[in-house]
């Protein structure tokens, strides 16, 4: 009873699996992460010269939001990598003027690499076709017989 082989049961993850791999989730993951810094580091506690409220900080909001949103678009929407990565390294950099630094370099660093990933990811390829076997093959070894 115990030398029987029992049959293997898949995964229950194969689902997500494969949803994970139809998606660039390190290139959003860094995105999603950058916009995120950009977000909250004006409420960390940061000195208060680095804080810049008013319209500068409204823009920085202008910047981090977008970024964020590009990030969990990436992860929605994998046909718009491109778009998306080109998107956030645009903002990460302008993220330099608008976000106290760029989020004191992080939120830039994250973002740009994040925006670089996606640009260059490239969605797998589908699995090919399995053909049934040639009936007419195995049928002519038997004729000539």
């Amino acid at each position: 009873m115990l030398l029987t082989r029992l049959p293997v049961r898949r995964a229950r993850w194969s689902g997500a699996a494969i949803w994970c791999r139809t998606r660039p989730l390190g290139a959003a993951a860094l995105v999603t992460a950058a916009g995120g810094w950009l977000i909250v580091l004006p409420f960390l506690g940061a000195p208060v010269a680095l804080l810049q409220p008013g319209v500068a900080g409204s823009a920085g909001l202008g910047v981090s939001l977008p970024l964020l949103l590009s990030g969990v678009a990436l992860m929605r929407f994998p046909a718009l990598h491109a778009l998306a990565g080109l998107l956030a390294t645009v903002l990460s950099v302008l993220a330099l003027l608008t976000c106290n630094l760029g989020g004191l370099f992080l939120g830039t660093t994250l973002g740009v690499l994040g925006g670089c990933l996606a640009f260059a990811w490239t969605p797998p390829a589908p699995p090919a076709p399995q053909s049934a076997p040639d009936v007419e093959g195995s049928n002519k070894a038997c004729r000539t017989a």
